[in-house]
């Protein structure tokens, strides 16, 4: 369970004050798979910085109840891998150090055969194609043990044959390994296609949440998620835009 209570962020620009987060509650069963979305500048991506520990926050608390206390994973829109590394170096990056050396490289192993990259261990990040590298970028964050996976539009620049293969799979993982997975993104669509519930933001507050009752694998036509995209929608161009205090 990773819960949140009053959460508040504020930034100074150029002598003003903007609260990027304005009193966000909320809380995510373990096990769970939520989306966030919301306008650019509605502060997602910022509840998902302060949740990974990147930020700190201005006002409020955020409590984890955990039963093996294993690290937060994050995964960001850019793969993030060091270059000079191999495949498996670049997954082994969390768990060196933390795991006795066997133990590791089993994890290691695990993981990227869980995201169908067994089988370029040994490649470097400049011979993969963008969605074989954030596949690494997503067997990184298992590999750690996370029970906890945050990712801030993991797909966004991935075409769209890729991206709705990548889908296909997140989705297939956590239901194997059954991580708490808070998904933001812009795209209302991806939201509905995989999350169970879809939270929206707006000027920094939580102004809707919606629940996905489907089943696995789901349809971008069904019409229950075409009515989740609407709803959405509807919630995000008729709140206020956001405005500098």
């Amino acid at each position: 369970m990773l819960e949140v209570a009053g959460l508040r962020k504020v930034y100074d620009v150029a002598g003003r004050t903007v609260a990027a987060l304005d009193g966000v509650t909320l809380a995510l069963p373990g096990g769970s798979f939520t989306a966030v979305v919301g306008r650019s500048g509605c502060g997602k991506t910022t509840l998902l910085r302060l949740l990974a520990g990147l930020e700190d926050p201005t006002g409020g608390a955020i409590r984890r109840s955990s039963d093996r206390g294993e690290p937060i994973g994050v995964v960001f829109q850019e793969p993030r891998l060091m270059p000079w590394l191999t495949v498996n170096d670049n997954v082994a990056l969390g768990v060196a150090g933390r795991l006795e050396e066997r133990a590791a490289a089993e994890r290691v192993g695990s993981a990227l055969a869980l995201v169908g990259l067994g089988a370029f261990a040994a490649a470097r990040p400049d011979q993969l194609s963008g969605g074989m590298a954030q596949r690494v970028a997503v067997a990184r964050a298992l590999a750690i043990g996370a029970e906890i996976v945050l990712m801030d539009e993991p797909f966004g620049a991935l075409d769209a044959f890729t991206r709705r293969t990548l889908q296909r799979e997140l989705v297939e993982i956590w239901r194997a390994k059954r991580p708490t997975i808070l998904f933001v993104t812009h795209d209302v669509e991806e939201a509905a296609l995989l999350a169970e519930r879809v939270l929206v933001m707006e000027a920094g507050r939580l102004i809707d949440d919606v629940a996905v009752d489907r089943p696995h694998p789901r349809s971008p036509i069904d019409p229950a998620l075409l009515a989740v995209r609407e709803r959405v929608l509807a919630a995000v161009t008729g709140a206020p835009e956001p405005v500098l205090a």
